[in-house]
C-alpha cells in the first residue's frame, strides 16, 4: 500500500508494525517498508461479497495504485482473474461474488506509472523472466566444502561453509550425521506430506466442462525426458495414471539450472 493511501485512511500511525526490512522493484532497487499493517478487505458487493483481513506493506515509491493485492489473498478466496476482461470471480454463501475492473481508468493508471517512471529515469529489468534462458545466478559469499554423511558415498552429501572451524563446525557436522532421516536424496524418499499441501488444484467450477487443448508433438529428445520424468514421479507414487476422455493440458518443460530439464506442470 502507498503511503499516501495509508495517510487519507486516518488510520493511527501507531498500528503499524515496525519492520526492519525492505524489497526491491523490477528495477532492482531497494525499497524501504515504512511498516505492515493487517486490515480488513471486502470483495465484491452485497450479498455477494467475501472479507478477508489482510497484511500491507507501507512504502513510499513512484506508483499510480493505492496499493496492490497478491496471490495468497486471491487463493483464500477461491479467485479466478481474467486479465483481459478486468474481471475477477469467486465463490460466496450467496453466489458468485465479482470484481469488474474499469478499462479507462486501468489505462490511466498505466500510463500515470510510466510517466513516473520516466520522470525518476528508472527502467523495468526482465532479466531472468524467461525460464527457458539461462541466466547468471547469484554467487555465495564463501567458499563451500562438501562433507560426505555416509562413508564412500559421493552422492549423498551436504555443502556447509568452509569459514566455519572448531567446535562449531564438529558439532553440525555431528548434528547434520544424527538426523539423516529427515533427508530426501531422491523423489521416493519425500513421503507422508498430506493431499492439502501437495496436491495441486484449479480454482474452477467443477459443472463447467475443461477446455481442450489441442495435442503437442514434441522432440524425440523432450520426449525422452518426459517418459524419465513421468517414470520417476509413478515410483515415488506423486502420481498414479488416470484415464480421462479428455486431455486438460499438454506437459510443459523448462531448463534448470542444472540443465536438466524437468516438467513444469503434468495434469
Amino acid at each position: 500500500m502507498h503511503q499516501d493511501a495509508f495517510t487519507e485512511m486516518h488510520i493511527n500511525k501507531d498500528r503499524l508494525e515496525p519492520v526492519d526490512w525492505s524489497i526491491f522493484g523490477f528495477s532492482g532497487s531497494e525499497i524501504k517498508v515504512q511498516g505492515n499493517i493487517k486490515l480488513p478487505v471486502t470483495f465484491g458487493t452485497h450479498p455477494a461479497q467475501r472479507t478477508i483481513m489482510q497484511t500491507f506493506m507501507i512504502v513510499r515509491i513512484p506508483f499510480a495504485y493505492n496499493g496492490t493485492i497478491g496471490r495468497p489473498a486471491l487463493n483464500e478466496m477461491g479467485a479466478v482473474v481474467s486479465i483481459a476482461h478486468l474481471k475477477l470471480k469467486f465463490p460466496t454463501r450467496h453466489g458468485i461474488g465479482e470484481v469488474k475492473g474499469d478499462q479507462e481508468k486501468a489505462r490511466e493508471c498505466c500510463a500515470t506509472l510510466l510517466k513516473k517512471k520516466k520522470a525518476a529515469k528508472e527502467t523495468f529489468s526482465i532479466e531472468g523472466s524467461d525460464p527457458r534462458v539461462e541466466v547468471k545466478r547469484g554467487e555465495p559469499v564463501e567458499e563451500l566444502t562438501k562433507v560426505h554423511l555416509f562413508p564412500g558415498s559421493d552422492e549423498q552429501t551436504i555443502q556447509i561453509g568452509s569459514l566455519l572451524s572448531g567446535k562449531f563446525k564438529t558439532d553440525l557436522i555431528d548434528f547434520l550425521k544424527t538426523n539423516l532421516d529427515i533427508f530426501a536424496w531422491s523423489a521416493a524418499d519425500i513421503q507422508g506430506i498430506p493431499s492439502n499441501v501437495a496436491v495441486h488444484k484449479l480454482n474452477v467450477d467443477p459443472s463447467f466442462k475443461p477446455v481442450k487443448q489441442k495435442k503437442c508433438n514434441f522432440a524425440a529428445e523432450r520426449q525422452k525426458h518426459i517418459k524419465d520424468e513421468v517414470e520417476k514421479l509413478l515410483e515415488a507414487k506423486f502420481i498414479r495414471q488416470i484415464c480421462y476422455p479428455e486431455r486438460l493440458a499438454n506437459v510443459m518443460m523448462v531448463n534448470k539450472s542444472n540443465r536438466i530439464a524437468n516438467l513444469y506442470r503434468l495434469y
